[in-house]
């Protein structure tokens, strides 16, 4: 399977440079700050046509609608209509569409963060998930602001129910970075929410933290017995995904962790994200818990209703967890083989599908600077599935 650190290089290789496009990215990556891009000769020429990464690993969100990240990168031939220009990512939402529209770019999506984990937590494929475990819950949170400011209220509200004695609770954020976000006239955070997080959460020691000599477990590409063994020992994962208030589908590797670990979720996210998981063919836990919440459009109704689900969790005694746990055990067994089964055939298929899509629709549109479509489906399948740069 293709890995993280080679990703657009086989990308690159076997599905761009056939064709005549180049990648461009922001370098180093994470940043919006430096553009570069391979400029290979492509068919003995410099390639005009380009395709634009970044936002396959971050979020477009609403303020990207009005700034220059997208403008900028294709410089000169932004306006162009005779050009085609690529935008990879790895969302569905309407903003996408706007970018896409206004800026004449092809959409190409494809499930990135599902190659992260597969590349990521590969080892977790030879770990069984026959561990019971001894805590109710666990719900970390590493960034703690802005997007992220949720996960202020959510912890506030775990706090207020008196959930914090019986399972793994991490909040990194600090008294100065939580007082920050309540003054911040652009926060995210409803006047409720600032009560709740005033009330509950800055009476409280901050950071919290789980395990000191495990803290790094929280970093997303850590991933070793420590991390496996702090995510086993609870059976409810709280996921605290990257989206939360945008409307939007797009999940990060967090999701993949507690599926690797064999364990049930709640899945904190914007809402249809559940829905949106489900249709990878992964199943989720409406047998035990309650995920109308998925449907709750209203953040901080939806928070709430997370944090009732967490509650019944928390309160039951180790033989109920214990007997939840192995009534589970078919649906957890089912999601673990599944990712490292059909699903990475699935999200490569879904990739080169959307990809030769983008091709189709710029040649059914250009008049001239016609893209070559000579693409290898099966060949460049197999090479993606199965190369291995570990």
């Amino acid at each position: 399977m293709i890995s993280v650190d080679n990703f657009y290089w086989v990308l690159y290789e076997n599905l761009l440079k056939p064709v005549g496009l180049d990648a461009w990215y922001y370098y180093p990556w994470g940043t919006k700050d430096n553009f570069s891009a391979y400029e290979y000769d492509v068919l003995g020429q410099k390639p005009l046509h380009h395709v634009l990464f970044h936002f396959d690993q971050e979020p477009l969100w609403s303020t990207d609608l009005g700034n220059g990240y997208l403008n900028g990168p294709v410089g000169g031939i932004a306006s162009s209509t005779k050009l085609c220009k690529i935008l990879a990512n790895s969302e569905h939402s309407a903003i996408k569409n706007e970018i896409c529209c206004d800026r004449q770019m092809e959409d190409w999506y494809f499930f990135y963060h599902g190659f992260v984990a597969l590349d990521w937590f590969r080892d977790g494929q030879y770990i069984d998930i026959d561990r019971v475990p001894t805590k109710p819950f666990s719900s970390l949170s590493h960034i703690v602001n802005h997007q992220r400011a949720y996960r202020m209220v959510l912890t506030a509200e775990l706090i207020a129910r008196g959930l914090t004695d019986f399972g793994d609770v991490s909040f990194h954020g600090t008294p100065e970075m939580c007082r920050a976000e309540l003054d911040d006239p652009y926060t995210k955070l409803s006047e409720s929410d600032k009560s709740t997080v005033e009330k509950y959460l800055l009476n409280r020691h901050l950071p919290m933290y789980i395990d000191t000599d495990q803290s790094h477990g929280n970093l997303s590409s850590h991933f070793g017995h420590n991390e496996l063994r702090m995510w086993q020992r609870s059976l409810l994962h709280v996921v605290n995904e990257t989206v939360f208030y945008e409307p939007k589908q797009h999940l990060t590797e967090k999701i993949f962790k507690p599926i690797v670990a064999g364990r049930p979720f709640v899945l904190v996210s914007a809402p249809g994200n559940l829905a949106y998981l489900k249709s990878y063919g992964f199943k989720t836990f409406d047998k035990w818990i309650d995920e109308s919440y998925d449907n709750e459009t209203d953040s901080t109704k939806r928070l709430q209703m997370i944090a009732e689900e967490v509650s019944k969790i928390a309160l039951l005694t180790p033989p109920q967890l214990k007997d939840m746990y192995q009534d589970m055990y078919l649906t957890l067994q089912h999601n673990k083989s599944h990712l490292f089964g059909n699903f990475k055939t699935i999200i490569v298929d879904e990739l080169i599908s959307n990809f030769d899509r983008c091709l189709k629709t710029w040649n059914s549109r250009s008049q001239d600077q016609q893209l070559p479509m000579h693409l290898n489906h099966a060949k460049a399948n197999q090479k993606i599935l199965g190369i291995k740069i570990f």
